[in-house]
């Protein structure tokens, strides 16, 4: 791909809500096939506050593709194809502790993965790799997610276990009661494999992930329950307002994020001490 400016320095994958960046001035719309298919759509590239980016959304430009459909490998190695080696990615999550109140901004840096049948790796039908996932998610950017949180008139929380579940039903009152127990503090249908696919390409990778509601297991008057939907709906628009200023102030620092090669190093010297070939 011939950009006619730089490549871009960072990916935004965007969650439900953010299908575009109106803020982006697109010089480029990238249209890219992969090996592994299609991505969820056409990746903008452009200026964001002064600085090289490129935005996917996650489900499609009109949020077609739900959580079990989305292709994840297609849409990771996509963003690698065009030079991303970074990516901020955003999603919404429920919540399964009471303390966590919708409204609230999460950086995870754990998950639990609880679906199923998901594609999950790239080296199908080559040599086995068993890859940690120790620490789940690029600590550099994280803390630069969670310093550029900080400085916003939100709840927040900079470490929490995401739960990620099959979808696109929600959970019951059990599985969301047994998620808890588990060690969980918020639940999502989209973070696995997303995260990990970064990882196997060397992408340094994290999320914010929003609070809309309570999830099930949780006593409350706002969840994903009938009687409850209007106001679940007022804080995803309130919370999808707040991201996309988010997004703007951690495009302004994409420069300090592109200093960490943590990923790429980790997956070199992995590959290269398992005497594996890694292309």
């Amino acid at each position: 791909m011939l950009f006619a400016k730089k490549k871009p320095l960072i990916g935004v994958i965007g969650g439900s809500g953010i299908c575009q960046l109106p803020e982006l001035v697109i010089s480029e719309n990238v249209e890219t096939k992969t090996p592994y298919g299609k991505p969820s759509g056409i990746i903008r590239v452009g200026e964001l506050c002064g600085e090289r980016v490129a935005f996917l959304p996650r489900h499609g430009e009109d949020h077609t593709i739900p959580p079990h459909k989305v292709p994840y490998k297609a849409n990771l190695s996509a963003l690698k194809s065009i030079g991303v080696r970074h990516v901020i990615a955003t999603c919404v999550v429920g919540s399964l502790r009471k303390e966590i109140r919708p409204g609230a901004f999460v950086v995870p840096d754990q998950f639990i993965n609880f679906t199923w049948g998901r594609d999950d790796t790239y080296r199908v039908d080559r040599q086995l790799v068993h890859l940690q996932m120790a620490e789940s998610y690029c600590e550099h950017v994280r803390n630069i997610i969670s310093r550029e949180i900080k400085a916003m008139n939100v709840n927040y929380r900079i470490k929490g276990t995401v739960v990620v579940i099959q979808g696109p039903r929600f959970s019951t009152v059990a599985e969301s009661k047994m998620f808890a127990l588990w060690g969980g503090d918020i639940v999502n249908m989209t973070q696995y494999p997303e995260c990990f696919f970064a990882r196997e390409l060397g992408i340094c990778y994290g999320v914010v992930a929003t609070v809309t509601d309570y999830d099930v297991g949780v006593p409350s008057l706002i969840s994903m329950r009938t009687e409850s939907v209007d106001a679940v709906l007022k804080v995803f628009h309130r919370n999808t307002k707040a991201t996309l200023s988010l997004i703007q102030r951690l495009a302004s620092a994409s420069k300090e994020i592109t200093d960490c090669v943590c990923a790429t190093n980790r997956i070199a010297e992995y590959y290269k001490l398992a005497n594996i070939d890694s292309s």
